[in-house]
């Protein structure tokens, strides 16, 4: 079973994602992890991301592999895990999910997860990109004020103490540029359930998933 959960940053999909998977005993998926991972290696190479050629050649070069079971990304042989989160590569991982070859990349290692494997993947084209015959798809949102809020809390527990006013003000660019980027869009499914988590915890959004999911279940006997 693959259930695809898309959304917008800080909407609380990953944590859901995350802890949805371990109530349930499935597998579960980071897709943005992956980009920055990939946004990460360009950094360290020195990358041109305005050039195809160079993009495409350097890919022919890369190994990547997911871990499902512990979640860390294996690049040619490197665990990159630790090195996904640095101002750096949050600033340029916009730029490069939006390039359709790299996309085209790790949709393919995308889907090879879902293959015979129970699994919840989290992103912004998880339901309509790169599974669109997901057994379910949910598209979770929240107040921009909130998810920045939200932000701002991980940040500071991180103890990388950044202004909120200034993550407001990325998370609004980081929606437009998702939103209105020319190869697979943040956008909802068209068969997805939305879920506001505006004012939503956290075990409460993840109930909210399991319950639908059984419901569902039930109609279906």
């Amino acid at each position: 079973m693959v259930i695809a959960i898309d959304g917008p940053s800080g909407s609380g999909k990953t944590s859901t994602a995350k802890l949805l998977a371990k109530k349930m005993n499935f597998y579960y998926c980071d897709s943005g992890s992956l980009y920055r991972a990939i946004t990460y290696h360009f950094i360290n190479r020195e990358i041109d991301l305005d050039s195809t050629f160079e993009i495409a050649n350097e890919l022919k070069q890369i190994k990547i592999k997911y871990d499902v079971v512990s979640n860390d990304i294996i690049l040619n042989s490197e665990c990159v895990t630790n090195f996904l989160r640095t101002d750096k590569v949050t600033n340029s991982v916009s730029k490069v999910s939006s390039i359709k070859i790299v996309r085209d990349f790790l949709i393919s290692i995308q889907r090879m997860l879902g293959q015979n494997n129970n699994i919840i993947l989290d992103g912004r084209d998880i339901g309509t990109t790169v599974f669109p015959k997901a057994d379910y798809k949910f598209y979770i949102d929240a107040d921009i004020e909130v998810r920045a809020k939200r932000r701002f809390r991980e940040i500071d527990v991180e103890n990388n103490h950044q202004d909120y006013e200034d993550i407001l003000k990325m998370m609004k660019k980081r929606d437009s540029y998702d939103r209105n980027r020319k190869h697979s869009p943040l956008s909802v499914a068209k068969d997805a359930i939305c879920i506001d988590t505006t004012n939503l915890s956290l075990d409460e959004q993840v109930d909210k998933i399991i319950n639908i999911i059984k419901k569902a279940k039930e109609q279906k006997k």
